[in-house]
């Protein structure tokens, strides 16, 4: 069995360690970087699986890595990690195939679960999708591979086998914004509302373009968005 190679960049040593203990040896070979200029340069020289990115670090931020790895044509799985409820610019993040966050503080359970869809996610395969969650992580495989149109037919998709999930109508207003399409992306996320009226990152986005003043910046992803359905 060849180890999944992961690296964890955070500017806080706890959490590098704390994630670090989370992944079992016998599965993952984990590398740590202390801040965004190392973790650049690590990502540069070695082919990792996964990288655990901090959004907000002094320096090179996790935003700014991101878009320079994705500058560099690799195609890293990258999950953000975030203290914050929602993120700046995700419309960008998206753009540049993160798609999966883990909200500070996170537990042990959470850093497994993220860990092993994401690794698995490659090996998914279009012919063989038949559960919601497959349909959800090719969905999200393609939004890393720029394909948002395909991205969004395998939400459809996963919406006609669980009829009453409200992620997927998230992230297809998302991807709505991403298109500029703003009055389409606040049906989805009226949808989303009507399905599961708690639904917080639908009501932030709902909000968000509602707003006289328009802005993409704080749009919301959903921060169990990497479980499937909230």
């Amino acid at each position: 069995m060849n180890k999944k190679k992961i690296l964890i960049v955070d500017d806080e040593k706890n959490i590098r360690m704390t994630v670090k203990n989370c992944l079992n040896e016998t599965e993952y070979l984990v590398d740590i970087a202390v801040n965004g200029e190392e973790g650049y340069e690590m990502i540069q020289s070695t082919q990792y699986d996964l990288v655990l990115l901090d959004i907000k670090m002094p320096g090179l931020s996790g935003m700014e890595v991101l878009k320079k790895v994705r500058d560099s044509n690799s195609t890293v799985s990258v999950v953000m990690m975030t203290a914050y409820g929602t993120v700046e610019n995700a419309v960008e993040a998206m753009k540049l195939g993160a798609v999966d966050f883990l909200s500070k503080p996170f537990t042990p359970d959470e850093i497994r679960t993220v860990v092993k869809k994401v690794t698995l996610r490659k090996d998914l395969e279009e012919v063989n999708l038949e559960s919601y969650s497959d349909l959800i992580e090719f969905a999200k495989k393609c939004i890393i591979d720029k394909e948002f149109g395909k991205a969004a037919t395998f939400l459809k998709k996963a919406i006609s086998i669980e009829v009453e999930a409200a992620d997927p109508h998230n992230l297809l207003g998302v991807l709505s914004e991403m298109n500029m399409d703003v009055r389409k992306a606040q049906i989805h996320y009226r949808a989303a509302l009507a399905l599961e009226p708690s639904h917080k990152a639908a009501s932030n986005n709902l909000s968000r373009t509602t707003n006289y003043s328009y802005t993409k910046n704080g749009i919301d992803l959903g921060e169990n968005l990497e479980k499937g359905k909230s």
